[in-house]
């Protein structure tokens, strides 16, 4: 019976190992592209559609990064400022207050966002992944969430920079700019992704 209990425990194990790989292999990177300052990846099933698309830029002389990921399986477009390594500020989650500029100027018609501190703390990764999302109790309605993401996705392919503000009391205010040169020109002929 021993062995039997075994041989069970060792199929079982090798069948979790198989799923794994077929759903890390059932994404396979269709594409990945460069212009101006954006990396795009492309992501697609097995049938060839588009499954999701991962955009991102980085700060120059920073572990900085601003990205932002579309999938079909989600509603929203997820929009997060990543910071690696020493750039890290908290070690523990958080709710960040968030402001934002593109090209220096406020829009009055703006989304209002807050930030949702992830860290992650391992022998692999040291990180910060702040989600930028819409302030809760600021509409009422799915529509009105899509309606709000897809305005803001529009200011940024309109824009060529943005200043990300992150506030928190315990670490006080941090400002980031990104560039957008190249978003415009990736996102567009793929956005229908991202609704």
């Amino acid at each position: 019976m021993h062995k039997f209990q075994q041989w069970v425990s060792l199929s079982l194990s090798l069948f979790a190992v198989s799923l794994a790989l077929l759903s890390t292999n059932a994404l396979a990177a269709k594409t990945t592209q460069v212009e101006g300052d954006f990396h795009l990846s492309l992501y697609q099933d097995r049938q060839g559609q588009l499954e999701s698309l991962e955009l991102f830029t980085k700060i120059a002389d920073k572990e900085v990064y601003l990205g932002l990921t579309c999938s079909a399986m989600s509603p929203f477009p997820m929009l997060e400022v990543l910071l690696f390594n020493n750039e890290v500020l908290m070690e523990t989650p958080g709710l960040f207050k968030v402001s934002y500029l593109i090209d220096g100027q406020v829009d009055a018609s703006a989304a209002t966002l807050q930030g949702v501190l992830r860290p992650i703390n391992n022998a692999d990764e040291h990180s910060n992944k702040v989600r930028l999302e819409l302030a809760s109790g600021q509409v009422k309605t799915m529509g009105m969430m899509q309606a709000a993401y897809q305005a803001l996705l529009q200011q940024l392919k309109a824009g060529h920079s943005i200043d990300i503000t992150l506030g928190h009391q315990r670490v006080g205010e941090k400002q980031y700019r990104f560039s957008l040169q190249g978003l415009k020109i990736l996102l567009t002929p793929n956005e229908s992704i991202c609704r």
